[in-house]
């Protein structure tokens, strides 16, 4: 069993803060973020939007999660990362767990994010794509269109239990 990392949650309002922790943790995983052009769009885009991050006793950036809603109804995680030396500790697990919560909060009855496609056979995103289904979600529809030919896009989906009926 690997050591527990001590961290805590922090929602991050300040937008420059946003993209340096993206940044930080983005840049340490070239294996999924490893397109200049995207990261850049990512470390850019989380300005604007709800961030959380997990932060050790230094304020050392372990990881975040960074969300946008659609239609006031779908959760969509915008991006996320976790540190490689942190992966397997809990840290996604718990960001997740957050990023549910704020879900709920808004009334979002579904949770939804867009990965690459097993299609593709790339073994990182296997990786991904078992912690996205680990946290319930489960894959909808794999597009061509939406990224090209040699990306696929998969989008996968949960149901929120918003205690609500429509």
């Amino acid at each position: 069993m690997e050591k527990q990392q001590e961290y805590h949650i922090a929602e991050i309002s300040q937008g420059e803060q946003k993209s340096l922790y993206a940044r930080a943790v983005l840049e340490s995983l070239p294996d999924w973020f490893g397109n200049k052009e995207s990261l850049e769009e990512y470390v850019k885009g989380v300005a604007d939007l709800p961030f959380w991050a997990a932060l050790d006793g230094e304020g050392e950036c372990l990881g975040f999660f960074s969300v946008r809603i659609h239609y006031g109804h779908t959760g969509d995680i915008y991006v996320c990362g976790v540190r490689p030396q942190c992966h397997r500790m809990g840290v996604g697990r718990a960001l997740y767990g957050r990023v549910e919560r704020f879900f709920l909060e808004k009334g979002c009855r579904y949770a939804m994010v867009e990965t690459l496609s097993d299609r593709a056979e790339y073994e990182p995103y296997e990786k991904t794509r078992l912690f996205y289904e680990s946290m319930g979600l489960e894959p909808l529809i794999t597009l061509t269109e939406m990224w090209d030919e040699n990306n696929p896009c998969l989008i996968m989906i949960k149901p929120l239990k918003t205690g609500m009926s429509r």
